[in-house]
């Protein structure tokens, strides 16, 4: 557990903080939506036992509630600034971010951190990076018609 907490939670937020004084918009914007997709895909996915992440019997939100707002929060505050703030090409923006995301719960799944059931797969896995980060690059582009980014 105390893996989880240093490296999916306090090391992306430290540079969330830098992060944060470079674009507040994204904190107050993409970030929050970012940490409810990631929260409710996770429990979702625990409570149906597709997945489980370093289990903790008695209390199963704490099992990914780290991640959530964690990693994953920063990771979709980076590539909301890189794609939007930096300018760079979405298809480089896109894979970077779902080949870096996928790779790490790659890691994570060899070093036993988590595992997932008969009914899951890696394939699933990348699908839902591709999809929570499409989601996130949909409303960035939403927040730019309405003129809050940048």
């Amino acid at each position: 557990m105390a893996f989880i907490i240093i490296a999916g939670f306090i090391l992306p937020w430290v540079t969330g903080v830098y992060l944060y004084k470079k674009a507040p918009k994204i904190f107050y914007t993409t970030a929050p939506i970012t940490a409810l997709i990631a929260v409710v895909l996770n429990q979702a996915g625990i409570h149906l036992g597709l997945w489980e992440v370093n289990h903790m019997p008695n209390i199963m939100l704490l099992d990914s509630l780290f991640l959530d707002l964690g990693i994953f929060t920063i990771a979709g505050a980076w590539f909301t600034y890189i794609l939007v703030y930096k300018r760079k090409h979405p298809i480089l923006v896109y894979s970077l971010f779902i080949g870096g995301m996928v790779t790490l719960e790659g890691l994570a799944l060899l070093q036993g951190t988590l595992s997932y059931a008969q009914e899951w797969s890696f394939i699933y896995t990348i699908l839902m990076y591709i999809g929570g980060f499409l989601a996130i690059g949909a409303i960035s582009r939403l927040l730019i018609k309405l003129n809050v980014y940048p």
